[in-house]
């Protein structure tokens, strides 16, 4: 069994189509299945179904398509790592933050880097937290913060904090009052949204659906900016992580509010790659990170998550502030 066998097939599978992943790793169609009918041979078992609607995988296949992105994000890593023994410059550290802790967190981590003067050029990466895991499994991130990310056998996620979600709206409004909002209130306000596949929307829509409210999305727009023009007019409002508007809200521009009876929150986790020790320069920045999670305690979206909350979700060290 080879790498390139291995990759081959996670591509046919992402594909669907040996034709279409032939064209993807620019060999020719032939080839390409002859090195998966070799994998089948090697491993003694079907692991696709071929059909004329196209490539669909057996169960066995499933199963193998999962190792096979783990090995080869471990084979990445090991790439990436292996070259510092041989490497006399400064190491490189990548760091994932998601658009809402790139705002409160970047800069701040920046210049904490660059006063400790760690011995490693450190690249702040800002991706949505569905990316994150897998970023790190390949070896392209060594360390990030996501949120309600699912579980990756390469990846070891220690929850860290839990985080209220907020309703979002201008001062002109009805709503425009001090303290949390109740769910049901929501039911009243029209909305802005970035995508309908947002995470924070589908957990706003699911416990507005468990009420039997109608949420009203009226506006769908993907600048952020241009998102907290329409709630600062008072012309919609939206449901946004505190980072997002923290500024506009200490200006007075916008207002924010938790939401309430229940509350809606999501998980903050820290990840770092799983089966092998993180570097020197990792281990370094591991560190301030964890002093910059405990300080985010203090911020009014925060809070640390209790050891018992800890080892119910994933097995971890508990963060200290």
């Amino acid at each position: 069994m080879r790498v390139r066998q291995l990759e081959s097939f996670v591509c046919v599978c992402e594909s669907g189509s040996i034709t279409q992943a032939a064209a993807i790793l620019n060999i020719v169609q032939p080839a390409l299945g002859s090195q998966i009918t070799a994998l089948e041979q090697e491993l003694g078992v079907q692991l696709l179904d071929r059909s004329p609607r196209g490539i669909t995988t057996t169960p066995a296949g499933q199963y193998f398509l999962e190792e096979a992105r783990d090995l080869l994000g471990r084979f990445a890593t090991i790439k990436k790592n292996i070259k510092t023994f041989n490497n006399p410059e400064p190491g490189h550290l990548s760091i994932g933050l998601t658009a809402s802790l790139s705002m409160l967190l970047a800069a701040p981590l920046a210049q904490e880097f660059n006063r400790q003067n760690l011995a490693a050029k450190v690249h702040i990466i800002e991706d949505i937290s569905h990316n994150l895991p897998e970023r790190i499994a390949k070896g392209e991130i060594d360390l990030a913060l996501a949120f309600d990310i699912a579980s990756h056998k390469a990846v070891n996620c220690t929850p860290v904090l839990t985080e209220s979600l907020f309703f979002v709206t201008g001062p002109a409004t009805e709503f425009n009052k001090q303290g949390p909002i109740d769910l049901a209130e929501l039911s009243r306000a029209t909305f802005v949204i970035s995508t309908e596949k947002s995470h924070i929307i589908q957990l706003v829509k699911q416990a507005m659906e468990q009420l039997h409210l109608p949420l009203d999305v009226t506006y769908q727009i993907e600048s952020k900016q241009a998102i907290k023009g329409l709630i600062a007019q008072g012309t919609a409002s939206a449901l946004l992580p505190y980072g997002v508007v923290a500024r506009e809200v200490e200006a007075g521009a916008l207002i924010a509010r938790k939401i309430a009876n229940p509350p809606l929150t999501r998980t903050l986790f820290l990840l770092q790659p799983s089966g092998y020790p993180i570097s020197g320069h990792a281990e370094a920045a591991l560190k301030i990170i964890e002093k910059f999670i405990a300080h985010l305690a203090d911020n009014i979206a925060f809070e640390l998550v209790e050891p018992a909350d800890e080892q119910r979700l994933y097995r971890g060290r508990t963060i200290q502030p």
